[in-house]
């Protein structure tokens, strides 16, 4: 067992873990913003946009002989991320493992719950970070996206208009993800216009399911992502929870979502990452430590990230109007 500073990285508790986040089809974060590792805690990265990189200008002429040929001027900025550190600690008392040890080893499961919490973090931060209208450029729906409205809205014009905007800014459509609410979703599913669309590209019976995979076929998508998860605003101490969903109905982004794995990747063409840094954490870190004052274990899970839209241009935000 590897000792930081009287802490333990406990290689046993956090195979539970793993294993915990594996399994977790609620949380869509890490697919919409891939871990990156970072070396630094915070640091700079060269960003070349079409304008200053003259990327896309028709800048080519013709050469006569012994002329000179048209030359050309780049230059490029730094942007930059601070990885911030997030966690929780839970104790695990002493007499409190051994009374319930015989049902299950309460270390495992405080260490699994500690770890969704701080999934459940990043989640939020993930879902702030991709539904923001400051950061994308937005194309509002022809028709509101209502429940009156199942029979005219039209999810696949609407994408098809999204990608013309982000095909505009040079970028590419190819290789696409839709991000949405499983409220969205539900209803898209529901709607006239995406059957029809479904039904005509998928030809027999047996695929006439809608999906999350048909959809993404019908919309010429990689693939559909649905935000399903909530979480309780309540305080601590509370009578009951207060649920929210953290994926908005208002929105249904549209960008590019590449695996991570080493910091070459800033340049291939994905929207954003959850960069990580690595010298201090994995994405998702569970420790322990003991306590005897109090006779406990103390489980700490943590992670030392940045959630960071390193290439908006590449994305669009659809403004379904939902109601």
């Amino acid at each position: 067992m590897q000792s930081l500073g009287g802490t333990q990285l406990r290689a046993d508790l956090r195979g539970v873990a793993e294993e915990a986040y594996l399994q977790s089809e609620l949380y869509i974060g890490p697919k919409v913003l891939p871990p990156l590792p970072v070396t630094a805690k915070s640091g700079q990265y060269p960003y070349i946009s079409v304008t200053s990189g003259s990327l896309l200008r028709n800048e080519v002429k013709r050469r006569g002989p012994g002329a000179n040929y048209a030359r050309i001027a780049r230059s490029f900025f730094n942007d930059n991320y601070t990885c911030l550190e997030y966690g929780i600690e839970a104790p695990v008392d002493d007499s409190n493992a051994a009374d319930v040890a015989r049902f299950f080893p309460l270390e495992a499961t405080e260490t699994r719950r500690a770890l969704g919490q701080v999934q459940l973090a990043h989640e939020i931060r993930s879902a702030a970070k991709v539904f923001d209208p400051s950061v994308f450029a937005l194309t509002t729906s022809a028709t509101a996206y209502t429940a009156a409205n199942l029979a005219t809205f039209d999810l696949g014009l609407d994408v098809d208009t999204a990608k013309q905007a982000i095909a505009a800014r040079g970028e590419s459509t190819e290789g696409l993800t839709a991000v949405m609410s499983l409220s969205m979703f539900n209803r898209v599913r529901a709607s006239t216009r995406i059957q029809n669309r479904i039904r005509g590209t998928i030809s027999t019976d047996s695929q006439l399911v809608l999906t999350r995979e048909a959809l993404a076929q019908c919309l010429d998508l990689k693939e559909v992502l649905v935000g399903a998860a909530a979480y309780d605003t309540s305080k601590q101490g509370a009578a009951s929870p207060v649920m929210s969903n953290i994926w908005s109905d208002t929105y249904v982004w549209i960008g590019r979502c590449v695996p991570g794995g080493t910091q070459e990747q800033y340049f291939n063409g994905s929207t954003g990452f959850t960069l990580y840094w690595n010298e201090d954490a994995a994405i998702f870190q569970v420790e322990s430590y003991r306590e005897e004052d109090i006779r406990s274990v103390i489980i700490r899970a943590r992670q030392n990230t940045a959630e960071k839209i390193v290439m908006a241009s590449g994305a669009q935000l659809l403004v379904t109007q939902y109601s």
